[in-house]
């Protein structure tokens, strides 16, 4: 797939030579209330940003004529997660309420669009997201809302790929 991005809200310009991120930033919804580069993280900041995250996968879908996402390798921690016990086909809109929790870390699993698209998400709060095309409209609304989108292969594509043949 030729169209893959990294979405995060992490500046580039703060990654090391690694390309690991090197600046002090909150990364998980559990972080709200800690005090993170002079300013304590609110449930309202953090909700800004986790939405801004789904609209850009929304968009990006959208603009890629994705109508349904199938979940992979579903994870559920603890009582979270019960609506998607079967996995299986879901719509967009059931897509992005996957997507709430696996931001939250209350759920992990691989959205995918077999050979079509994928949606990934990673620690850290780390989204990817590959489409068929550029989507550069849905890049740039994502870039609005404050996120950076980089061309960038998802890591878990490679372990997608195994657990397929391995099965």
């Amino acid at each position: 797939m030729k169209n893959q991005y990294r979405v995060t809200k992490y500046a580039p310009s703060l990654r090391d030579a690694t390309g690991a991120y090197a600046g002090e930033d909150w990364t998980s919804q559990s972080d709200i209330g800690r005090v993170f580069d002079g300013g304590m993280l609110s449930e309202a900041e953090y909700l800004k940003v986790e939405n801004s995250y789904l609209s850009a996968m929304e968009n990006s879908l959208d603009e890629a004529g994705i109508e349904s996402l199938e979940l992979k390798g579903l994870e559920r921690h603890g009582a979270a997660g019960g609506g998607f016990l079967r996995g299986g086909n879901l719509s967009i809109a059931q897509s992005l309420e996957f997507a709430r929790l696996a931001l939250r870390e209350e759920v992990w699993g691989r959205l995918v669009a077999p050979g079509r698209a994928y949606v990934h998400f990673g620690y850290d709060y780390y989204m990817y997201i590959g489409v068929p095309s550029k989507c550069e409209r849905s890049i740039a609304i994502a870039r609005d809302l404050g996120l950076f989108v980089e061309h960038f292969r998802s890591p878990y594509l490679r372990q997608a790929a195994f657990k397929e043949v391995a099965r």
